[in-house]
């Protein structure tokens, strides 16, 4: 089956609309907050925009060093939101957020598993050339999905359904990735930038660091919301299952 991008936007906004409470309720604990705290208490790396790569390098380095169990929570809690997202929106979704969450929980050690792989491989493909490495990683995009509907445990399985699920569409999931990727940082970009402009007037220059970390984090979880039901809707129409939509706050 050919990927059709109008058939997949028109079935992620109808997932959105569908699971609206429950991915918002996933999205704010495990998505919002984590990148919010993040933002306020640990920042970024210090650059003045003039470093060469190795000084950049040596920047991160550092700060990695010193903020490592911060970072690491906070990605493993941004990946464990959006795994269980993925449970939420799964076609063979029954039960509620708890449900979920348990889930989840059971599976997240194979998931972290199957993103390693994940990585292996798309870094593979970036040895050759930045297009293989970006078209192994659609090709591989459905992994979340497939763990999240099919219960799957084997990861080097997980990786074979979504290699041989977008058979023929790696590069039309890879243009619809790009597309979407470019206009959500524009956007965020924007609104960030118009923001900032307020606040740097209202303030005299000096700023609203929380204000200007907020709409940061709204705009990061509400990325990675639509990256996720795009996925989820690109694995409905191209394994053709539908979704159940029920009440899952019960």
């Amino acid at each position: 089956m050919k990927l059709n991008y109008m058939q997949c936007w028109n079935g992620a906004m109808t997932i959105l609309r569908d699971h609206k409470e429950a991915i918002l309720a996933i999205a704010g604990v495990f998505v919002f907050l984590p990148t919010l705290l993040m933002a306020q208490f640990v920042g970024q790396p210090a650059l003045t925009g003039t470093e060469d790569l190795n000084a950049i390098t040596e920047a991160y380095s550092a700060f990695f060093k010193e903020n490592a169990t911060a970072v690491i929570v906070s990605n493993l809690l941004l990946s464990f939101g959006g795994f269980v997202i993925f449970f939420t929106i799964a076609p063979s979704h029954s039960g509620t957020v708890a449900d979920d969450l348990s889930k989840a929980l059971r599976l997240f050690l194979i998931f972290l598993l199957a993103n390693i792989l994940t990585g292996v491989a798309t870094f593979a493909g970036f040895m050759l050339l930045i297009i293989p490495g970006l078209y192994v990683a659609c090709r591989l995009i459905l992994v979340p999905m497939i763990i999240a509907d099919q219960g799957e445990r084997n990861p080097i399985e997980v990786l074979k359904k979504s290699w041989q699920s977008t058979k023929d569409n790696g590069f039309s999931i890879l243009l619809l990735i790009l597309m979407i990727a470019i206009i959500a940082a524009i956007t965020v970009g924007v609104i960030q930038m118009i923001v900032g402009v307020i606040t740097g007037l209202a303030t005299s220059g000096a700023g609203w660091p929380f204000i200007e970390n907020l709409v940061a984090a709204i705009g990061g979880a509400a990325t990675q919301i639509l990256f996720t039901v795009i996925i989820a809707s690109i694995y409905h129409q191209l394994t053709g299952q539908s979704s159940k939509v029920g009440e899952v706050f019960d």
